[in-house]
């Protein structure tokens, strides 16, 4: 979300107005941005106190399109369309659901039954990040209400504060080390089981490998462990959530995602404009970003020999990863940039706008 807030802030024909339910770590990027933006803290206010006060803050803007991201958001959205008199209202639909189990499971289920019921009678549009994931939306909703517009990645976003040699002293990695890496939210669709399995594989190969895995989740106490049974604690090292992740991929030799499911991750878009050689699973929308053996390595989920071949293809073949390492970068620029994302969005504003209430 800060990337379009960021590409649509700094153009002069748009007026923005951001709301968002929470303190994080958005809210203080974006009130970096020339924007307004308004919080009503979610863990304060029950969700009629929510509505009551983004109405009210509203109300006086003279809104034309509401654009939401979340089942929450988008229940908003949709009220505060039929409220205000709102003419359009999009949602953009980033992946699809993690599985979850007992009272999680029954609780994710009424939320998607009520994002259905709203986005389908009240939103104009719903955007999909992969043509992937538009695939599985035309189970959902009409044809003529899906657009595919994918997540971009602003590189000027993408400063390095900290060299390789930093990073190495930082974690106490060797300086010969070949430095493989992920990042991510440890939960199960993520699949660092199977790179903890790799890695293992690797590891026989090339003594010198090291590994990263950056996040914080509900997998992590297990995901230590399991490094412990594998004999590889003394080659992995989890240093939990960062905020300086440019710094830690800008570190790496070989970046990895062995995940399920996914739907444009924007870790991996962030890999490849850093000219990373990627090694990933061949899901979701990862399929349209990586050109396979061009621009990145994919390989089947769920198949850790097949990932660890590829890792240790690249460590043996220098040439090959500088070539994929340069198309990596290329291709982000050509299809992936901030700009060309920007310019997607306000084309299907302007088409929304010119087609009145």
């Amino acid at each position: 979300m800060y990337t379009i807030a960021q590409s649509l802030a700094a153009d002069p024909e748009i007026d923005l107005y951001v709301v968002i339910l929470n303190e994080k770590e958005l809210a203080a990027r974006l009130r970096e941005l020339p924007i307004e933006i308004f919080i009503v803290d979610e863990t304060r206010h029950s969700f009629r106190r929510i509505f009551e006060k983004a109405s009210s803050y509203l109300t006086e803007k003279s809104i034309d399109i509401l654009h939401s991201h979340r089942y929450k958001e988008n229940i908003l959205a949709a009220k505060l369309k039929k409220r205000l008199g709102i003419k359009h209202a999009v949602q953009t639909v980033h992946g699809a659901s993690e599985p979850m189990k007992g009272i999680r499971k029954i609780k994710a289920e009424l939320y998607s039954m009520a994002n259905r019921y709203y986005t389908r009678r009240y939103f104009d549009k719903i955007i999909a990040v992969s043509a992937d994931l538009m695939n599985q939306l035309k189970n959902i909703y009409p044809e003529n209400k899906l657009v595919n517009i994918h997540n971009s990645v602003n590189q000027a976003n993408l400063k390095i504060n900290k060299n390789r040699a930093n990073v190495f002293m930082e974690f106490g990695i060797e300086n010969d080390a070949i430095l493989i890496g992920t990042a991510g939210r440890m939960a199960p669709i993520k699949g660092y089981d199977i790179f903890l399995e790799a890695a293992k594989i690797i590891a026989s190969k090339h003594s010198n490998a090291r590994f990263l895995l950056v996040g914080d989740g509900p997998l992590l106490p297990n995901l230590k462990k399991r490094a412990a049974v594998l004999g590889l604690s003394d080659k992995v090292v989890f240093p939990g959530f960062r905020n300086d992740i440019p710094d830690i991929l800008n570190a790496l030799d070989i970046f990895v995602i062995s995940s399920h499911h996914e739907g444009i991750p924007m870790i991996v878009l962030e890999a490849m404009a850093l000219n990373l050689a990627v090694v990933s699973t061949a899901v979701g929308g990862i399929k349209e970003i990586i050109e396979p053996d061009i621009s990145g390595l994919l390989v089947e989920p769920g198949n850790p020999h097949a990932l660890a071949d590829c890792c240790i293809r690249l460590i043996g073949d220098l040439s090959l990863r500088r070539r994929i390492q340069e198309a990596a970068g290329k291709r982000i620029q050509a299809e992936y940039s901030a700009d060309i994302q920007k310019q997607r969005l306000k084309k299907l504003y302007t088409q929304l706008m010119a087609k009145g209430a």
